[in-house]
């Protein structure tokens, strides 16, 4: 009886252990880790509640390292990508805001509007992927839809993610390419230019997902509720989530 005794308390202290460390865990795709990295550094101020954050790729394979146990509790993203998630995360949603696509091209090359990029001038354009990343698919989306896509994608190249969409232009290695506002913004100065498009095709409507099991969770509630609150919204606006 002693032993069962002992058996059961030590499982509870286990248990005891694991809830003390399941704290807020967070995670999105590399395009917003600046943006998420705000978010979490302004509730940590405003709370003293810590955060953890876990980064890496594009949102795709964040979300596939969930899946295997990656400690993630709260998913930011869109809204497009998270429901390919719904067997992984809670059905309840919180609205983030609106965001537009961005063209960006290299120094050296003028565009005077958005369709410039089928023109023989723009030899090779930089997508993130469609298959995983949220801008990919928002260009893909844009493109198709204007018929554009026949024109650009013998010139489209698939690279990772939005930072090294970035990267290829600002360096001058290839010439136009698919970001967001928030990278744009890390260094215009390093391009030649930019269209933000607002077509309805290209939107990113951003949005907060809990895990399944973390619903329940008080600090995982608080941290979601302050992320759709108006005091996050001034960081949301200068990442160009509206």
């Amino acid at each position: 009886m002693r032993l069962k005794m002992l058996a059961f308390t030590l499982a509870a202290l286990v248990g005891m252990g694991s809830a003390v460390a399941g704290q807020v865990t967070v995670t999105t795709g590399a395009g917003y880790i600046k943006m998420v990295e705000a978010l979490t550094a302004l509730y940590q101020k405003e709370t003293g509640n810590t955060v953890e954050k876990s980064f890496g790729g594009n949102i795709g394979q964040m979300l596939a390292q969930v899946k295997h146990g990656a400690g993630v509790n709260v998913v930011i993203s869109d809204e497009t990508t998270l429901k390919r998630f719904d067997d992984l995360l809670t059905p309840e949603a919180g609205k983030l805001g609106e965001t537009p696509l961005v063209m960006i091209w290299r120094k050296g090359i003028d565009l005077q509007k958005p369709t410039d990029i089928a023109n023989d001038n723009v030899r090779t354009v930089a997508s993130p992927n469609p298959k995983a990343a949220i801008y990919g698919r928002s260009a893909a989306s844009w493109l198709k839809t204007t018929g554009l896509d026949a024109k650009v994608n013998p010139k489209l190249q698939v690279v990772g993610t939005v930072p090294q969409v970035f990267s290829y232009i600002a360096t001058g290695n290839m010439d136009v390419g698919f970001v967001n506002v928030a990278a744009l913004k890390s260094g215009h100065d390093k391009l030649g230019g930019a269209f933000e498009i607002h077509d309805e095709s290209a939107k990113v409507k951003m949005i907060v997902r809990t895990v399944k099991g973390a619903e329940n969770d008080p600090d995982v509630k608080a941290f979601t509720t302050f992320l759709t609150s108006e005091k996050a919204k001034p960081i949301l606006n200068i990442f160009g989530v509206q």
